[in-house]
């Protein structure tokens, strides 16, 4: 089998995303890779199907129990065979697993970091696996070995082992957020040799990126939620106590809501997060504790109530929404108090470094929320990624900005601030403003003549006020043992009228006028929602691994009647079409036979494979043709050259499938077939399978020439090559290479010219002629002619 085949067959997409084509060769080479791509980019695909491909077991080392259970299940449902070790598990349990390895029954293995160097009285884990045939060890979530990154995890230092470990065995590690610093640390702490480094596009265009005011955020995210009651989505608060709170009051407003951090028994974050992932439950609210180890793809929107502390971890908890690709929202509630309140959290005891870098990163991320311009191109460029100006898909680019002369509501904050001695904080100095009588306030400052000068406005508008001065530098906040504000010579300019305060609002532009596409059926898209999650619970797995979100959109779309229509269905592979075709086949048809509705299949392109690209010629490549064309073995090529033997057969390979060169100059044709079928039976591109089924009486070489062959064939009208009698045939024989390369056997009548060598005879009503040189018949060519 081959990478797109499998992709096809065992996973049900029609072609790679991103740089996954390029990153799975790459593996299938036994190089080690370097793999930063995004949430959602399909990150596992690039070591789940070299997994396949390779004999051996492979080894994933993941963080979390819910990832590895989530996966396993995934693979499991797709029909191969994968299994996970971790606490939890008893020890027949796991020695059952291992049992299962070790006879060549499971293709993936997922273990923990501290699993893997785990023992028992006599053994550690590692050194029981090192009795196995390792094929490859992928390191999910590879940021954790890095102190720079944004959730390093001491026992991923462990990991360096394994390379000593298994030292034949190739390593990919992956992650979908790290800077170059963390990129250099994580290459060097796993000694990853000379890695291939792959870096996709960080853009989730899916995702819209809104922030609000932090202001009245609870009843500003009742709005948010309310049209959205039937999706699923996170919410992130900074501390344990406010998930519990934000929990239940979103439930007594009708938002079902399960709290989630690491404060809570573990056996009840477990269930709770399983009422998540079975959709029992509609929103987990939760501190950062919860996400890394969730796959769930239909994540619809992803909410913090607080300022994450860098960009890398406010990219990667947005990340998790939207997977599936269908639109999806980020929500940040922002004020610029939430800066001076999380530098407490970021400073690292006795590590000025490493506190230097997480107050810088704390900053950029403060910067985020008082932008102005494009976020996503503010995202995309901190990651040294180019973008447009504009994206269409964030709260800015999507409204119309308006300014605004606030210098008289500026300057009356500064006069009273200053009239106070910049001794008070926010809410005092608004207090002041609106006259208020609280007993707190001190009877000498209601003699002030800037006491109650802003009654006639809201404390929200005020608050708005005093923290965009505080954005734009006006201000600034000092924190002691309580917060004041002081004036900064900025702001003393506006007091004294030198300059002006003039402020940005952003009001939502008018929606586009629809264009004319195709609609779902939003009552069968239920109905198809409610049949996967009786799925699911049969199974006893979540919903999402059943069927994504998108591909329930596209039958809902589409509507297939027959299985065979419903293959073209992204996500459907072979195994859940033959598990799962039938019973989303009778709901549609169901649905289509009441509605009086047709099949809309005919309108969706079909899967199929993605042109290779075309490999083109070249000037190294024309030498080593000249070469060749003079007499010169490959051997001498080579040295001649300084370039290795395998260049040198790639080389020879491209002229075999331009035609330039006949594939008898290479091979003796006798092992064509052979070849062939071994081709044909491992199915696909990768070498090392094909060579291994075939042993040692076949090369690299011979499999890439016939490969190279078959290309050319599909080019070609029908050729024939004539076997002598002495192959053990009585007369000649022919073999025929069709267009689509499918060999197939024919009986030639022929006529031997000894003078002209000639053979001639006839096969289905057409005349054959085949010429052959001096040397024999063995790889000489023949065209058919019409009759």
């Amino acid at each position: 089998m081959y990478p797109l085949y499998i992709l096809q067959k065992q996973f049900g997409y029609a072609s790679f995303r991103m740089k996954q084509e390029a990153i799975i060769n790459h593996v299938l080479q036994k190089k080690d890779t370097f793999v930063l791509m995004p949430t959602g980019g399909g990150k596992s695909l690039c070591y789940q199907i070299p997994a396949l491909l390779f004999d051996g077991l492979s080894l994933v080392i993941s963080p979390l129990i819910a990832l590895m259970k989530d996966q396993v299940d995934a693979l499991r449902v797709n029909g191969i065979e994968a299994a996970y070790l971790n606490s939890t598990q008893s020890p027949q349990e796991q020695k059952a697993i291992l049992d299962k390895a070790r006879e060549k029954k499971l293709k993936l293995l997922y273990l923990a970091p501290e699993k893997l160097l785990s023992s028992d009285k006599h053994t550690s884990l590692l050194e029981t696996l090192q009795t196995f045939s390792i094929s490859l060890i992928a390191i999910d979530e590879a940021h954790c070995i890095s102190q720079w990154g944004h959730d390093f995890r001491p026992e991923y230092l462990m990991l360096a082992q394994l390379k000593k470990a298994f030292p034949n065995a190739p390593m990919i590690a992956l992650t979908a957020t790290a800077d170059q610093l963390t990129q250099k640390d994580i290459i060097e702490k796993l000694e990853l040799k000379d890695p291939a480094v792959f870096i996709s596009s960080f853009n989730r265009p899916n995702i819209r990126y809104t922030v609000e005011p932090k202001q009245g955020s609870f009843e500003r995210l009742l709005r948010f939620l309310e049209p959205r009651k039937e999706a699923q989505g996170i919410i992130y608060c900074l501390s344990r106590r406010s998930t519990e709170k934000l929990a239940d009051d979103l439930s007594r407003h009708g938002f079902k809501s399960l709290p989630y951090h690491a404060g809570m028994e573990r056996e009840q974050r477990a269930r709770n997060q399983e009422m998540f992932l079975r959709e029992d439950v509609r929103i987990m609210v939760a501190t950062i504790a919860f996400g890394m180890g969730i796959d769930k793809s239909n994540v619809r929107y992803v909410v913090h109530m607080d300022l994450p502390k860098s960009i890398e971890s406010y990219y990667q908890e947005t990340g998790r929404a939207g997977r599936d690709g269908l639109d999806s929202e980020a929500l940040l509630f922002y004020s610029p108090g939430d800066l001076a309140r999380l530098k407490h959290f970021v400073v690292i005891d006795d590590n000025a470094d490493q506190t230097k870098i997480a107050l810088k990163k704390l900053e950029q991320m403060g910067q985020f929320g008082e932008l102005s311009t494009c976020r996503r191109k503010y995202l995309l460029n901190y990651f040294e990624e180019q973008a447009p100006e504009h994206c269409g898909n964030c709260d800015i680019c999507l409204s119309q900005v308006e300014s605004f002369d606030e210098t008289p509501l500026a300057q009356k904050v500064l006069a009273a601030l200053s009239q106070l001695q910049e001794k008070f904080g926010a809410g005092y100095l608004i207090d002041f403003m609106h006259g208020a009588s609280s007993s707190r306030m001190q009877e000498q400052h209601m003699t002030l003549s800037t006491y109650g000068c802003g009654a006639d406005i809201a404390r929200e508008e005020w608050q708005r006020i005093i923290d965009d001065l505080v954005s734009r530098r006006y201000l600034i906040k000092l924190h002691g043992s309580y917060p004041k504000l002081k004036i900064t010579a900025r702001g003393q300019r506006v007091l004294e009228g030198l300059e002006k305060v003039i402020l940005t609002r952003f009001k939502e532009k008018p929606a586009p006028e629809a264009t004319e596409k195709l609609v779902y059926e939003k009552e069968l898209l239920l109905q198809l929602k409610n049949l996967r999650k009786q799925l699911a619970a049969a199974e006893q797995s979540p919903a999402y691994v059943v069927l994504s979100d998108a591909s329930l959109l596209e039958i809902a779309t589409y509507l297939p009647h027959t299985k065979e229509g419903m293959g073209r269905i992204s996500g459907f592979g072979q195994m859940k079409l033959e598990r799962y075709g039938k019973s989303f086949c009778d709901v549609v048809n169901a649905y289509c036979l009441e509605h009086q509705l047709q099949s809309r299949i005919h309108l969706k392109s079909p899967k199929r494979p993605r042109k290779e690209r075309y490999e083109r010629d070249n000037l190294t490549k024309q030498e080593t043709y000249k070469l060749f064309k003079a007499g010169y073995s490959v051997g001498m090529i080579a040295a001649q050259r300084n370039l290795s033997h395998t260049t040198i057969e790639s080389h020879l390979a491209f002229y075999v499938q331009q035609g330039k060169i006949t594939i008898a100059q290479l091979i003796d044709v006798e092992k064509i077939p052979v070849i062939r079928k071994a081709i044909e039976d491992t199915g696909g591109k990768a070498l090392t399978p094909i060579k291994e089924s075939l042993g040692e009486n076949y090369s690299f070489a011979e499999i890439r020439y016939v490969m190279a062959h078959i290309e050319h064939m599909k080019l070609e009208e029908p050729v024939e090559y004539a076997y002598p009698p002495s192959y053990g045939y009585s007369g000649f024989s022919c073999l025929v290479l069709e267009p689509q390369g499918i060999y197939a056997g024919y009986r030639l009548k022929y006529q031997l010219n000894v003078q002209g060598i000639t053979v001639q005879g006839t096969r289905g009503g057409r005349k054959v002629l085949h010429l052959s040189n001096a040397a024999g018949y063995a790889g000489s060519r023949t065209r058919s002619i019409a009759a």
